[in-house]
């Protein structure tokens, strides 16, 4: 069967949401907050789509993760997080095998490097920039919604620490995300479900 690239992206959705449903909401979340980022930063439309697209994905690999890893209450092991660390990498492979989305491959393989190289699977430093801001909107979505074993920070707070990490993330992109807070507090919004969300 010849699916279209909209129709896998919705299946793999369906699959994450049925998996794991924060991670899903956060996927969500992530795709508005990083379309927003790549307007401000006065992007193609193509661009934008893509980013808004692979940001959709980019968890998808978590799929491949163990659910007691996923949802463990606690702080994971140094071998679970090992484990968590090849989310990137399942994601990628999944996404080589369906020919429509292998373009949103470096969003989702490399939505966890950093510019300073400390970032997985790889510890690049020259990352795609499609990737650097999911990297941006990932981690401040992150920080402002409650973890297992972490509570959520203000949006506030969250663009503080991004901007303490300095050379981690593109700074640019951390003050976009500070101007949006601003001025925009719709892109803040947060529904539990995909409301809006158009594939």
């Amino acid at each position: 069967m010849n699916y279209d690239e909209d129709k896998l992206i919705s299946h793999l959705l369906l699959s994450l949401k049925n998996y794991n449903y924060e991670t899903y909401k956060h996927s969500i979340r992530v795709a508005k907050l990083s379309y927003n980022i790549a307007n401000a930063m006065q992007l193609d439309l193509k661009e934008k789509i893509t980013i808004y697209k692979g940001a959709l994905l980019h968890d998808i690999g978590k799929v491949m993760i163990p659910i007691n890893i996923l949802t463990k209450p606690d702080k994971l092991t140094d071998l679970e997080y090992d484990i968590m660390k090849l989310h990137p990498k399942y994601g990628a492979d999944m996404l080589e095998a369906l020919t429509p989305l292998t373009y949103l491959i470096p969003t989702v393989l490399y939505h966890h490097e950093r510019l300073d190289g400390t970032g997985y699977p790889y510890g690049l430093k020259i990352i795609p920039f499609g990737a650097q801001i999911v990297a941006v909107c990932d981690s401040f979505d992150a920080m402002t919604n409650d973890r297992q074993y972490k509570k959520a920070k203000s949006a506030f707070e969250a663009i503080q620490d991004l901007r303490e990490c300095g050379v981690k993330y593109n700074q640019m992109l951390v003050s976009a995300l500070g101007n949006m807070k601003n001025t925009n507090t719709k892109a803040f919004e947060k529904n539990n479900e995909n409301n809006g969300i158009a594939i």
